[in-house]
C-alpha cells in the first residue's frame, strides 16, 4: 500500500502509523522469529527472574519451583506462536541449568543428575521441570489441532 493511502486511512481511523518492526501485545511484529535477536527480550526476562542472588537464598525445592513458574509463564506467549530456534532453546536451558546447579557459584558446578532426568515428570523419578523443546512442540500442536477441528466443522 502506498504511503498516501495509508496516511488517508490513518486519518479516517484517527490512529498513527508505525513502521515494522514494532511491539504489539509484547510481541515484535515484522521481525523474523527465526533470528536470536527476536527472542532477546524473552531471554533477558528469564535471566532477570533467575538471578544469581535468588539462587543463593533459595533451597533446591525453591529453585525448582521458581524455574517451573518462570518457564511456564515468560516464554509461553512466544512459544505458543513460533517455533523456538535451537540456539535460543540452548540459552534458556543453560540459564535453567546454571540456576538449578550453580546458584551463584563461579567456575565448575556440581551436577547431581543429567538434564534429561531432571526434565522427567516426578512420577518417573525426575524433578518435573518442563523440557522447553517438547513444550514448544506441544503448544504449536495445539494450533494444528484447532485448525483441524475448524476444517472438519466441529
Amino acid at each position: 500500500m502506498d504511503q498516501v493511502t495509508l496516511q488517508r486511512f490513518a486519518a479516517i481511523l484517527s490512529c498513527d502509523t508505525m513502521a515494522p518492526p514494532f511491539i504489539y501485545l509484547g510481541l515484535p511484529v515484522g521481525g523474523s522469529h527465526k533470528r536470536d535477536a527476536f527472542w532477546n527480550g524473552v531471554i533477558e526476562k528469564v535471566q532477570a527472574r533467575l538471578s544469581r542472588w535468588k539462587g543463593r537464598s533459595l533451597s533446591m525445592a525453591g529453585r525448582i519451583c521458581l524455574i517451573r513458574s518462570v518457564v511456564s509463564s515468560i516464554p509461553l506467549f512466544f512459544m505458543s506462536l513460533f517455533r523456538l530456534p535451537t540456539g535460543v532453546a540452548r540459552k534458556l536451558i543453560k540459564l535453567q541449568r546454571d540456576f538449578l546447579w550453580g546458584w551463584g557459584a563461579e567456575g565448575r558446578k556440581i551436577v547431581w543428575a543429567s538434564w534429561n532426568l531432571v526434565c522427567k515428570p516426578r512420577e518417573f523419578g525426575g524433578l518435573g521441570i518442563i523440557d522447553l523443546r517438547l513444550f514448544n512442540l506441544a503448544l504449536l500442536g495445539k494450533w494444528i489441532w484447532r485448525l483441524g477441528l475448524v476444517e472438519v466443522g466441529l
